[in-house]
C-alpha cells in the first residue's frame, strides 16, 4: 500500500504555473548548458519562492544534472 505524496498538490501547482510536467519522465532540449539533451524524471532542484511567480526561473534537475527553466528549448513526455 502506497501513501499519497504530501507534495503532490505543490508539484501540481508548480507544473501548472510553469507549464512543465514536474515529477514526470520527459525528454528535454536545453540551450546554454553542457548537455543539449536530457531524458528522465523532471524534478525540482530547489523549491521556488512563495507565492509562485512563473516569471522567475525554476531550478530543475534530471538525475544529478541541474538546469534552469529558462534553458529549456523544448520538452516532451516519454
Amino acid at each position: 500500500m502506497h501513501l499519497p505524496d504530501p507534495n503532490s498538490g505543490f508539484f501540481a501547482q508548480v507544473s501548472a504555473a510553469w507549464h512543465l510536467p514536474v515529477g514526470q519522465p520527459i525528454r528535454v532540449t536545453l540551450h546554454s548548458h553542457s548537455f543539449d539533451d536530457l531524458q528522465g524524471r523532471l524534478e525540482l532542484a530547489s523549491a521556488p519562492d512563495l507565492p509562485l511567480d512563473p516569471r522567475q526561473p525554476l531550478s530543475l534537475r534530471i538525475g544529478t544534472i541541474e538546469f534552469s527553466s529558462r534553458q529549456i528549448v523544448a520538452w516532451s513526455l516519454t
